[in-house]
């Protein structure tokens, strides 16, 4: 691992993220790389909707998804990458679904809810850690 420590790092390790046996800050890593996602959607989103140019929208969303890979080093220093990417990709999929149904007016029936709630779940026990 590098010396090298940025703002970021002070403020990890000030920071306790055990709540118990759960480590809180691989879902912090997950929520905060879902919530470049859920801009970077929302980008395409209205470029297909025709509220922006394709060329404004793709150059927004690229500069916005550009932090990703950041973020995931951060979080596999943290968590190892099966797990982050996990947790990333089962939050993503939360809060772009929310934000769809909220904001677009999407419509999501029946036993889909099921399947987001399991998926709350999901990120939860990732969380969980036996240290």
């Amino acid at each position: 691992m590098s010396k090298d420590k940025d703002v970021l790092d002070v403020f990890i390790s000030k920071t306790n993220w055990k709540y118990g046996s759960f480590s809180i800050l691989p879902i912090v890593f997950g929520v905060v790389m879902a919530i470049v996602d859920v801009v970077m959607m929302f980008t395409a989103k209205f470029v297909s909707l025709g509220s922006i140019s394709y060329g404004l929208g793709l150059t927004i969303a690229t500069l916005v998804y550009s932090v990703q890979p950041y973020l995931f080093i951060k979080a596999t220093r943290l968590e190892n990458m099966s797990v982050s990417n996990l947790i990333w990709n089962l939050t993503s999929n939360v809060l772009v679904t929310f934000s769809g149904v909220m904001v677009f007016k999407e419509s999501i029936k029946g036993l889909r809810w099921v399947a987001i709630g399991m998926s709350m779940i999901a990120i939860l026990l990732f969380a969980y850690t036996d240290d």
